[in-house]
């Protein structure tokens, strides 16, 4: 019997212990005292409740907002300043076109004629203190003796973020290969003067135009307001390989460029090839396709991956000109130059791919595909008539066309069949240029512009005008080092240019031809366009973005520009799938069929929306997550090749604020109801930055020192009556009038003190300091809750609202709290930066954010949060977790909706910081009482706190403070179990913007192979043959030979360098037959890749939607973990974890759920070169407009290029070619 007893009671034995209720009881009282005292906390210090209540007794009512309406307003904001734009290109463009037809070119063959201009690199420069400008270097011979330049007096203008200028000049910069007094160059310099008085018209008529130019087909650019050029470094500026110029003057293109390998092109050859086919890709631009097929025997692409045509983003075209840049300084070549040049194979290869890319195209269009092959080589082996016959021509309705034109460029001086190589242009609608030296390779390499123009030229119409995707102001860059505002993120000084080509009637009239005069420009920034898209409407966690036809990013967010303070090659080619991410599973580069709807409505510039659309809405730097639904709205912005669109988050992204009674104090100030709207405004506050509220036309004059002077003297205008706020920064007087200059280019400048407000902006930040002046002004609080705030060591206490205010009130500090004096001047005795000066971005704040999605969890809980450090390896100098005291701020926030009805709508965010050394202490005093179940060190359990994102708040250990807490020894197996229990789910998201070192690419077999020194021999053997020839078939037409023409001043750069898109142009020649390394000095230790982040989400719903207290979860020991208790924080989005101490024995094979650590994706990493973005390519492209491609006139134009007149010695030629042909079948 009593074995029977031993057996039933053995199982029992053998089952874990179940934790005792009392445990669960402690976990769950500790959790609600912790949170209750929180709560307690808050509403003490921030008045939360009486600020709801304010509102509804400041009669303030809840409406519903249309985001279609919103949409719709700001297109016609953002329009009406766009078309501005376009008119400013088109008296510019219209001036100049008449101006050079009117002009006496006589006049530059006459060398007694005086003249003087402003020369942005060598005019004399001085400041408004009378001081000069230091150039650094010496000046060329030629400029040293300063004749034909002005003297130039510049001041600092604010509307020109503080950049010395002259808005009374405009000046020249000439590229460096030019000299000024050339007859072209000096032309477009003496009739290209009178247009600062249309740069002056345009900025008097328009004060938010920026820079203005001129870009002249002989390379000379005037721009306004006049300032001096970047003398930091090598000046390699020419303004017609800038994208504005560029597609202004050509439009799209298909290139295919062939590139010769051959055993001939070495050295030297090979070199000016390299300088050659990168000024070719300087060319190109987001909207161009090209490849690089380089050519022997054989024909491939140069980049392997790069199949067919693949866009020409500066980071697809940066991968082509390496690949074929030399290694081992200079004695490698990463594409081997070997054996004989198969000219037949390329050109077919070419254009068959160019057939497969036109198959939607009309070749008898004016407007079809325009289509070009480029051969870089420096020899021919005879006629190929009948390829181009076979391959180059279509018969439409009876008539031949020609789809592909061909230009060709002839490299070194020693060269033979000239002729063919040239009439391969001449018959295939083309160019010619020989190419003897570097010197030559920029001015040859742009000939090809004008040709590809003519269709447009002869066409007879008004150019539309063309919009570049965006580029960087390099004058608000370090590069330039002259704005004020050099430090703020590179996101910021975006602009888009707006371009329009001007023809040279004149020339074209008197010489049978078709040839470009230039092109007009002005930039437009970014941020202009985003400030007029009314950011405060779109509220909390909605935004603004901008899309080309390209589907590339100009505006947007999540659009990173810099890593490291290095502008990223990529920068303005980020497409909108690579930022917005579609909650639908999809794996790395996958997209779902939602995505790519909402993107080809962009692209095509549909007018609609997308509603209930579920997407990742990640922050914190890709930190924290949420699953949403956002509601997508979109339109084309007319006149230009982009789409707008904004996204409003659901559920409360849908309704705003409305004040039923206008504040009369912001409208009709204190002459009516004797209040100064200035006192609600005299201690901390700060205005977001990037919001205009009211703003002068002409900021010379009225510069202030931050922008709450700048607010407060428009305030003090309020309050005196003497301000019309309804007054919008543009108006509507000739928006709809055809263009004419009559009518638009005329002089109707604004006055010095005109100004612009947003009204219900104004109105709506009025209301809000007055609502929250009497809680933030000072803290009145009992005994009691000082003794509490002090026990939490609270620092600061503050306020944000839906208008952009954000204000403050240090509780223990009085020397940190602000004052205003009655000019709006700021003071406080404490020395250093506080709160205002490093949170100023009030509904773009972290914590803003994060309280707003909180409440739409649980109305009536805090967010609290730490800093989290950076996890990528890549980013230099990540910031520290800590404060400057060595200690970690915790920040509390609460955001309050105002109800009025059935609706609500986020209103303000409140909260308060404190030290994270006091909230230690408190929390472990707390939990260490009980014998039996203490974490304090000598304890059996280990206890956490941990935000709902899976971050550790509070640890016995403060190293762990930020930390993702399954990272953390033993907490693996918990987070496992809780993702097991559905407590916390974790989703994958892709920064396609990220950077990998070198050491995560994946092995791979060498792209060089090892030549057997008999082959190496052979190889020289072939090349030395092959020279020799070519020396000894120039001797007999040495005097037949073409050559550059050298200027002396060519000496005066000898160090000029090369770089991607400021190509060489007066560098010294390398010696010949010397491999030349490129300049890139060598590999960079970072390639652009994707990263995958696995974040993580609390369900703090199982939790909320229980009955009573919080339940705690409880598990025992388990085979992967130990016994933990979890529950959640009383109004908070915190978790208590209780882990019971081992040491505990567990499986081996436990699975261990991912951490928050970006890591590169596996497709990302197989190569260096952005093989893994070439789906990208493959994605919707609408085709831009106005692009013209053939004209049956261009027949007349017999201008194709002119050639060394060669004559060869056909015996010496047949003899040289037999013996090659030996040669190489004895060494192959």
């Amino acid at each position: 019997m009593h074995c029977y007893k031993f057996v039933v009671l053995l199982p029992l034995l053998l089952l874990p212990e179940p934790a005792p209720a009392w445990k669960t009881d402690t976990v769950k009282e500790w959790a609600r005292t912790l949170g209750e005292e929180l709560w307690r906390l808050s509403e003490s210090l921030t008045k939360s409740d009486q600020i709801r209540i304010k509102y509804k007794q400041m009669n303030a009512s809840v409406k519903k907002k249309d985001g279609k309406q919103i949409l719709e307003s700001s297109l016609r904001s953002v329009s009406t300043m766009l078309t501005r734009k376009i008119n400013a290109a088109k008296c510019i463009h219209a001036t100049a076109e008449r101006l050079a037809a009117e002009f006496n070119y006589t006049i530059v063959k006459d060398k007694e004629y005086e003249f003087k201009y402003c020369s942005a690199k060598y005019s004399q420069f001085n400041f408004e203190d009378g001081s000069e400008l230091e150039r650094e270097g010496e000046l060329p011979k030629f400029a040293k003796n300063r004749t034909n330049y002005e003297n130039i007096t510049l001041e600092k203008d604010s509307h020109f973020y503080d950049i010395s200028v002259n808005t009374n000049k405009s000046c020249v910069h000439v590229p460096t290969n030019i000299y000024y007094k050339e007859d072209d160059a000096l032309g477009a310099i003496l009739w290209s003067k009178e247009l600062t008085d249309t740069f002056i018209n345009n900025y008097n008529s328009d004060p938010s135009l920026v820079w203005q130019y001129f870009g002249s087909a002989h390379g000379v650019l005037r721009f306004y307001p006049g300032m001096p050029w970047n003398t930091k470094e090598t000046d390699t500026y020419d303004c017609r390989v800038k994208s504005w110029y560029i597609e202004a003057a050509t439009c799209s293109k298909d290139v295919i460029i062939l590139f010769d390998v051959s055993g001939s092109m070495t050295g030297f050859k090979n070199y000016v090839a390299r300088r050659t086919l990168k000024s070719l890709l300087a060319t190109l631009s987001n909207n161009d396709y090209v490849n690089v097929f380089r050519f022997n025997a054989t024909t491939a692409e140069v980049v392997g991956c790069f199949k067919g045509l693949v866009q020409a983003t500066p980071e697809n075209l940066l991968t082509i000109s390496n690949t074929l840049e030399p290694t081992d300084n200079g004695k490698k070549h990463k594409v081997p130059l070997e054996g004989n040049a198969n000219l037949t194979t390329a050109y077919i290869t070419a254009f068959t791919t160019l057939k497969e890319r036109r198959q939607a195209c009309n070749v008898s269009s004016q407007q079809g595909c325009n289509q070009l092959v480029m051969v870089i080589t420096d020899y021919v082996p005879g006629n190929l008539t009948e390829v181009f016959e076979e391959y180059n021509r279509e018969t439409v309705g009876g008539k031949t066309y020609i789809p592909v034109r061909v230009f060709t460029y002839l490299i070194g001086k020693e060269v033979t069949n000239v002729r063919e190589i040239q009439w391969m242009a001449c018959l295939n609608r083309g160019y010619f240029v020989h190419i003897h030296s570097v010197e030559e390779v920029q001015q040859q390499v742009l000939k090809y512009i004008n040709v590809i123009a003519r269709p447009m030229i002869l066409a007879g119409e008004n150019p539309p005008p063309t919009w570049t995707h965006a580029n960087i102001d390099d004058t608000r860059t370090a590069k330039w080092n002259v704005s004020s505002d050099v430090t703020t993120p590179d996101e910021d000084k975006l602009v888009t240019s707006v371009a329009i080509p001007a023809f040279d009637y004149k020339y074209n009239e008197e010489h049978n031809d078709a040839i470009l005069l230039g092109v007009a420009g002005t930039d437009v920034p970014i941020d202009s366009i985003a400030k007029l898209a009314q950011p405060h409407q779109l509220g909390v966690n909605g935004y603004s973005f901008i899309v080309s036809n390209n589907g590339y990013l100009l505006l947007h967010p999540l659009l990173i520009t810099t890593i490291n303070n290095k502008l990223q090659e990529n920068y303005n080619s980020v497409d909108f799938v690579e930022v917005e991410q579609v909650d639908d599973g999809k794996g790395p580069r996958e997209l779902g069929d939602k995505i790519k709807e909402l993107r080809m409505n962009l692209v095509e510039g549909n007018h609609g929306s997308m509603t209930n659309v579920e997407v990742l809405f990640h922050y914190d730097n890709m930190r924290r997550i949420s699953r949403v639904q956002h509601d997508y709205f979109f339109n084309k912005l007319e006149g230009t090749p982009f789409s707008m669109g904004i996204s409003l988050p659901m559920g409360y992204g849908d309704t705003e604020l409305m004040l039923k009674d206008n504040p009369l104090e912001a409208k009709q100030g204190q002459e009516l109801i004797g209040v100064n709207v200035t006192s609600y405004f005299n201690f901390a506050y700060r205005v977001h930055r990037d919001w205009v509220y009211c703003k002068y036309h002409y900021l010379e004059g009225h510069e202030s020192e931050n922008a709450e002077v700048e607010i407060f003297k428009f305030l003090v205008k309020i309050s005196k009556n003497e301000l019309d706020i309804t007054k919008k920064q543009y108006g509507e007087e000739t928006q709809n009038l055809p263009f004419t200059v009559e009518t638009h280019c005329g002089t109707t400048p604004l006055g010095k003190d005109d100004y612009y407000c947003n009204e219900d902006l104004v109105k709506q930040l009025v209301f809000d300091a007055k609502l929250s002046a009497p809680y933030f002004r000072t803290w009145e609080a009992s005994d009691e809750e000082r003794a509490l705030a002090l026990k939490y060591n609270v620092s600061v206490r503050f306020v944000a609202t839906s208008s952009g205010l954000t204000r403050w009130h240090y509780i223990f500090e009085d020397d940190k709290n602000e004052r205003v004096d009655e000019l709006g001047k700021r003071s406080k005795e404490y020395p250093s930066e506080v709160f205002g000066d490093k949170y100023y971005n009030a509904i773009e704040e972290t914590w803003y954010k994060a309280a707003v999605l909180q409440h739409m969890i649980d109305k009536e809980s805090l967010v609290i949060s730490t800093n989290l450090p950076v996890l990528d390896d890549t980013i230099k100098s990540p910031p520290s977790i800590n404060n400057k005291d060595g200690d970690i701020t915790v920040t509390a926030s609460y955001a309050i909706f105002y109800k009025d009805g059935e609706s609500e709508t986020p209103a303000a965010v409140v909260g308060f910081q404190y030290i994270y050394s006091n909230f230690h202490e408190i929390f472990f005093n707390m939990t260490k009482n009980n014998e039996e179940l203490s974490c304090d060190e000598d304890g059996n359990y280990r206890c956490f706190v941990i935000d709902s994102s899976g971050y550790v708040v509070v640890s016995l250990d403060k190293s762990e403070v930020g930390q993702f807490f399954g990272v953390i020894e033993d907490l693996s197996g918990v987070l496992q179990s809780l993702i097991d229990k559905n407590i916390f789910d974790h989703v994958e998201v892709f920064n396609y913007q990220a950077l990998c070192p070198l050491s995560t690419l994946k092995e791979t077999s060498s792209a060089f192979t090892l030549d057997t020194p008999f082959k190496l021999f052979a190889t020289f053997f072939k090349w030395l043959l092959t020279e020799a020839f070519l020396v000894m078939f120039n001797i007999f037409n040495w005097n037949n030979n073409v050559y550059s023409a050298n200027y002396d001043y060519v000496s005066d750069y000898p160090d000029l360098q090369t770089s991607m898109y400021e190509e060489m142009t007066t560098a010294m020649p390398p010696k010949k037959n010397i491999t030349i390394e490129s300049n890139d000095n060598g590999e960079s230790n970072l390639f652009s890749c994707d990263h995958r982040i696995t974040l993580y989400i609390l369900n703090q719903s199982y939790f909320i939607q229980s009955m009573g207290l919080y339940p705690v979860v409880v598990e025992g020991s388990g085979d992967c973990h130990p016994p933990y208790w979890a529950t959640l924080v009383t109004k908070t989005n915190l978790l208590l974890l209780v882990v019971e101490k081992g040491p505990w024995n567990y499986k081996f094979d436990c699975k261990k759920p991912p951490d928050t650590k970006p890591r590169p994706t596996s497709n990302s990493t197989t190569s260096r070169d952005p093989c893994h973005k070439l789906e990208l390519g493959q994605l919707y492209r609408r085709r831009l407009e106005g692009c013209y491609t053939y004209h049956d006139k261009e027949r007349n134009i017999t201008e194709c290029g002119i050639g060394s007149l060669t004559k060869a010695n056909v015996l010496l030629y047949t003899s040289m070619i037999l013996l090659l042909l030996l040669v190489s079948k004895l060494f192959s």
